[in-house]
């Protein structure tokens, strides 16, 4: 997502036109620059859709995925309501920190956008523990100070898996030896089994 914001505002700093009064007709003054016609525009408009797309696919459904899984059951539902209310918040701010702000930084807007999602990306990877495949008491002991540092943590390794792998091999076992025990009785024994 941050390649996208700087090819996008990149672009628009190298072939862009300043219009003070605003772009369109009628004018709109919050969009204070026109990109280029051609492949500058068709540029900014591709990287805007796959923005969009890669945020869709990634960051959009799994801070409301990670949020359930994270909080202990007995403040999941305190712990929603405030990661919703933060979103909502957080959304809100933007909308109205982002008609001005391009207006004033323009293009630079994508730049700082961009390092924004730089650093989200190293907060996520230093801060936030994979949690696929884990149930929720393992997530719960993730976030325990004494719990693995979250770059450590991998996709998978649940605890229930490996039970499950026990049990089907215990009960593969347990098949095979009651075939071991048939075969070893005598012939009139087995017929009454």
């Amino acid at each position: 997502m941050g390649f996208c914001h700087f090819v996008v505002g990149g672009v628009m700093g190298a072939h862009s036109t300043y219009v003070p009064g605003g772009v369109g007709n009628p004018p709109n003054a919050n969009i204070v620059i026109a990109v280029d016609h051609g492949a500058p525009a068709n540029t900014v408009i591709a990287f805007s859709y796959l923005l969009i797309i890669v945020y869709a696919l990634t960051l959009a459904p799994v801070c409301w995925i990670y949020a359930a899984e994270v909080w202990s059951l007995g403040t999941r539902a305190t712990g929603m309501s405030l990661a919703a209310l933060s979103n909502w918040v957080f959304n809100f701010a933007l909308g109205m920190f982002t008609p001005p702000a391009f207006v004033n930084i323009s293009w630079k807007l994508f730049i700082i956008f961009g390092v924004l999602c730089i650093a989200a990306a190293g907060w996520f990877y230093l801060l936030c523990p994979e949690t696929c495949g884990k149930t929720l008491e393992e997530v719960e002991l993730m976030f325990a100070p004494d719990g693995p540092h979250p770059w450590n943590t991998k996709k998978g390794d649940s605890r229930l898996t490996a039970e499950i792998e026990a049990v089907a091999a215990r009960k593969k076992k347990g098949e095979a030896g009651e075939a071991v025990e048939i075969e070893m009785k005598p012939a009139g024994e087995v017929e009454n089994v």
